[in-house]
């Protein structure tokens, strides 16, 4: 009887806990994600911030290689309504890898106003589909 009790004790706490994660969810994605239609917000997930003297410095093939790309990266203008490089090193970071479970680096977000519409670790990807996507009008 008293693990009966205890199961019917545990279930609620089991269900909120997944409520409490999907919430963060939609907090996460909600924040990233444009307010309007036709704008796109891309985010750029990378594994450390390079040094300035990384080409001499580092040792670690995986971030020299990311640094490479990091510094060859090259967003077209007028595409973009935010970029955005987000910080290793703070709390939101934590919660983005969590969220969009980011286990690649480099790892190229972009959201539309209704969530993702790419995700992907290939730049040349990342930069075919923002070369694809419509100038942004500028309201003067």
């Amino acid at each position: 009887m008293k693990y009966f009790i205890l199961f019917i004790v545990c279930i609620p706490l089991l269900i909120g806990c997944s409520n409490l994660d999907k919430a963060k969810e939609v907090r996460v994605i909600g924040q990233m994600k444009p307010d309007e239609e036709n704008q796109y917000h891309l985010y750029s997930f990378w594994s450390a911030i390079p040094q300035k003297n990384w080409k001499e410095e580092e040792t670690n093939n995986d971030l020299r290689r990311q640094f490479e790309l990091y510094f060859s990266f090259n967003v077209p203008v007028g595409k973009l309504h935010l970029v955005s490089y987000p910080s290793p090193d703070s709390d939101k970071f934590n919660d983005y890898v969590e969220v969009l479970d980011l286990n690649e680096f480099p790892t190229f977000i972009i959201l539309d106003n209704e969530g993702i519409v790419l995700r992907t670790t290939n730049v040349n990807e990342l930069l075919e589909f923002i070369n694809a996507l419509p100038d942004i009008e500028h309201v003067e």
